[in-house]
């Protein structure tokens, strides 16, 4: 079984560091027990870096298969110039969505041999249970969007036993864009790629597994996968007023861009009882905004 770990990175050299010597750390150490049914390949796309990044990949890890963007890419766009690499290039049986910013779980990868050799994983997109490094409260066990206007993550499988499958698994509706294994076979039958056009950068993993469940592929996260996440890029509003409340609805970098978000429930949710959704969330996020900047 191949798989091929796609990382993107931009400008986060003492980020990228760190995570890149965790990730090899790890599978060093999944190698060295004797176990290796499961084969890994990194390939890393520098979208543009000015840090001395590839420079510095290049040196230190020359086994990573180091792509480069020219700074446009965004996540989506590197996400699928890696998946594009993976697939074609070193024939991929799944990808596995990376962030150089987490950390995985001593065990992850024996898990991962574990899993795979069982066929109730086969065709299915798994996510990982991902975990808060400085608290360790569990942040995410994947996603949901209700046609009816819900959209976010589920943090506790034990809130809602219903989702709770046999074998550890937990059903959900979408995958954040770390810790997720894409089947190869998405690609290679059905051309999919993420779409860095409309969710170049917050958004593309949710709608990109959405469209996978829509064409059958189910989607699960295995909770004895479990990673550990430390940062938020996103624009935080509300610190300086309106200034930086207007920023968080149209910049790329906001989990809030009101574009993306809008785009996001008109191709996934029901018309009109989606938009109650949409309209709740910036009805919540504008006033705790303002509360924030003028009420302190």
């Amino acid at each position: 079984m191949k798989f091929s770990i796609l990382i993107a990175i931009h400008n986060r050299l003492e980020i990228t560091k760190r995570g890149l010597s965790v990730l090899f750390e790890a599978l060093d150490r999944y190698r060295s027990q004797g176990q290796g049914q499961c084969q890994f390949e990194v390939v890393v796309v520098d979208d543009g870096s000015t840090d001395g990044s590839s420079e510095w990949i290049t040196k230190n890890f020359p086994r990573v298969h180091l792509l480069s963007g020219d700074g446009n890419l965004w996540w989506s766009g590197a996400t699928n110039m890696a998946a594009k690499y993976a697939v074609e290039k070193l024939n991929a049986d799944y990808l596995l969505l990376w962030n150089d910013d987490i950390a995985p779980d001593a065990d992850y990868f024996p898990e991962v041999e574990k899993l795979f050799s069982t066929p109730s994983v086969t065709g299915a997109v798994i996510g990982s249970r991902i975990m808060s490094r400085t608290t360790g409260v569990t942040w995410s066990v994947g996603g949901y969007f209700s046609k009816w206007g819900g959209y976010g993550m589920y943090n506790d499988p034990l809130s809602h036993p219903s989702r709770k499958g046999p074998d550890n698994f937990f059903d959900c509706d979408w995958q954040p864009g770390m810790g997720t294994f894409v089947p190869a076979s998405v690609i290679r039958s059905h051309q999919l790629y993420w779409d860095d056009r409309n969710f170049p950068q917050y958004h593309g993993d949710s709608d990109y597994t959405l469209r996978c469940k829509k064409l059958g592929y189910p989607v699960r996260t295995c909770l004895g996968l479990v990673i550990y996440n430390e940062s938020n890029n996103s624009v935080k509003p509300g610190k300086n007023g309106w200034k930086v409340l207007m920023k968080s609805l149209v910049s790329i970098r906001s989990n809030y861009n009101f574009r993306m978000r809008w785009l996001l429930y008109r191709r996934h949710g029901s018309f009109p009882f989606a938009f109650w959704g949409l309209g709740k969330t910036y009805f919540l996020h504008i006033g705790a905004s303002l509360k924030q900047a003028y009420l302190k």
